[in-house]
């Protein structure tokens, strides 16, 4: 075997496609989800990296992490462009044979997706419920939930740099979700627009939590269309419909006090 094949397992990975229909199209549909499981892995990691290194205070380091995690984002909404083509009538023999083989699933349950997701500082005890069959999974979920998010990591930095980060916010419950607060958005106010040169490196990392932010949005976004179009408003997995659920999850933004500064007009 080759380098290149063995570094990459490429035999393993072209044997984990594993149809459950003859539909011709279901091999699209498994080969982008698997793909895009890849993608939310690799945005863990991101953040996993930018998280270490903002608590050792090289913010420069953290930025170029959050700086690649944006750039994933690019590729892995790229990807939804293979299966603009799949309408309900495609969709929905593939779920009935994924049901059939493996019992009810829904691509909300993904355990990948939602680390990401509590990553970002969207923190959700909820969000672990689903995978609760799923005991080293759904243990690692309850462990990141009570983690400090990037988000925590970056606020932390701000204070240590002199900015006001309410003690509340410092010094609250991991677990919970930060709320955008005006204090925060005046702390980032003052690095964005403040022009104290020795926030510039703030400036840079929060530009780069903010792309991370939009890669997220637009994700949500692209998630919710193609369920619309292959699935609709029918009652998904938990009785309740699938749009409905992604239309309120679209609306939680990460890093919500980046859009609330206020500069001063000129």
């Amino acid at each position: 075997m080759s380098a290149y094949n063995a570094y990459l397992k490429a035999d393993v990975l072209h044997s984990l496609q594993e149809p459950v229909t003859d539909t011709e199209g279901e091999q699209s549909f498994l080969v982008i989800c698997q793909v895009q499981e890849l993608y939310f892995s690799l945005i863990c990691s991101e953040l996993q990296f930018a998280a270490q290194h903002l608590r050792g205070d090289d913010v420069p380091a953290a930025t170029a992490s959050l700086r690649r995690a944006a750039d994933h984002w690019g590729g892995l909404n790229a990807s939804w462009r293979s299966l603009e083509w799949m309408t309900a009538g495609d969709f929905l023999p593939i779920k009935a044979g994924l049901g059939s083989t493996y019992g009810k699933s829904s691509s909300l349950q993904s355990w990948k997706f939602r680390e990401l997701v509590i990553r970002l500082g969207i923190k959700q005890p909820e969000l672990a419920h689903p995978v609760a069959s799923m005991t080293s999974e759904h243990a690692r979920l309850l462990e990141i939930l009570k983690s400090p998010s990037v988000y925590d990591e970056v606020l932390a930095v701000l204070h240590r740099r002199g900015l006001a980060i309410p003690d509340r916010i410092l010094n609250g419950e991991p677990e919970t979700q930060h709320e955008a607060h005006p204090d925060v958005a005046r702390a980032w106010t003052a690095v964005f627009y403040g022009g104290d040169t020795r926030l510039a490196d703030l400036r840079a990392c929060g530009e780069e939590l903010m792309r991370v932010a939009e890669g997220y949005g637009q994700y949500e976004h692209l998630h919710l269309v193609a369920t619309r179009r292959t699935f609709g408003h029918r009652p998904a997995y938990y009785g309740t419909s699938g749009l409905d659920w992604l239309s309120e999850q679209a609306r939680k933004i990460p890093f919500p006090d980046l859009w609330l500064m206020e500069p001063e007009a000129s």
